[in-house]
């Protein structure tokens, strides 16, 4: 039944995946915090010009696999985030969740020494049945973040619920997936097709943790995956490493017997403010 449950779901992440990308057709020039601020407060209009600016639509509800031209102008919660997504630049990202568009946009600036700040892109993460936490860590190396995504939903159905962990790098000037794989999986399906009431329910949990890199043993920062599936009273437990590969441009998994696990869980802190930013950065050139 394992074998069975792992092709199930494999088969429905490889055709659910949700994550939608669209980017400016002009490199404009626009403040992160005042972009904040708008799309927190402003005038329907204001932010109805801006979304179509920076491509923040919303999903084609009729036909998903459609591209929507509408802009999202509803937010629930709007977060800034002043950090570094490559070496030399500056970077911001707005965390911008919107219930009214079933979406969590992540949108991206960049500024490059003596420039002015340009929208890179913006990536839309699906959000129908809940907001997934995204969160930055320094993961390939040091002193540049990656995108972490938690809990993004790809599947949701009565007898199916998956969600996935994603890491979003910036490469060649786009924000990409180099790490997509289950975080958490729910399947109910008929133990007999003749009768619907006997019924198995099978699950799978992973947990991610960052392991710091070892110079002693010439290891890299990797990622550890926890894996636990359980069906009736049969429960699993299986361990992989995910390490960067420098030639594939993405994170690659080998198996690991989970003996001397030491590592911390994936921190998750809260996207700051613009104006949190902002004083951050002043008291650290004080």
């Amino acid at each position: 039944m394992i074998k069975i449950f792992r092709s199930v779901y494999s088969a429905i992440f490889l055709v659910s995946i949700s994550i939608t990308f669209a980017s400016a057709k002009d490199f404009k020039t626009h403040e992160p915090d005042a972009v904040a601020g708008t799309l927190r407060s402003g005038s329907a209009m204001q932010r109805s010009q801006l979304a179509t600016e920076l491509n923040i639509l919303a999903p084609n509800f009729s036909d998903p696999a459609a591209q929507s031209n509408a802009p999202c102008v509803s937010f629930d919660r709007v977060d800034e985030r002043r950090l570094r997504l490559r070496a030399d630049a500056d970077n911001a990202v707005i965390v911008a969740d919107s219930g009214e568009c079933d979406s969590t946009y992540l949108i991206v600036f960049d500024k490059e020494r003596k420039s002015e700040w340009g929208h890179v892109q913006t990536v839309r993460l699906s959000a129908r049945a809940q907001h997934p936490e995204v969160s930055f860590a320094e993961v390939v190396q040091p002193g540049i973040s990656e995108v972490m995504v938690h809990r993004e939903t790809t599947h949701d159905s009565g007898s199916a619920q998956q969600e996935n962990f994603v890491v979003l790098k910036l490469l060649h000037n786009r924000l990409v997936p180099v790490l997509d794989t289950v975080e958490r999986y729910e399947l109910v399906m008929p133990n007999r097709p003749e009768n619907d009431a006997d019924h198995v329910e099978q699950s799978q949990q992973s947990t991610f943790s960052v392991v710091k890199a070892d110079a002693n043993a010439g290891q890299r920062t990797r990622i550890l995956e926890k894996e636990v599936l359980k069906e009736r009273k049969i429960r699993l437990t299986l361990y992989r490493y995910w390490s960067w590969d420098p030639e594939l441009e993405r994170f690659r998994s080998t198996a690991y017997n989970g003996s001397d696990v030491a590592a911390g869980p994936i921190a998750k802190p809260p996207a700051k403010s613009a104006g949190a930013a902002v004083q951050q950065s002043k008291d650290q050139q004080k």
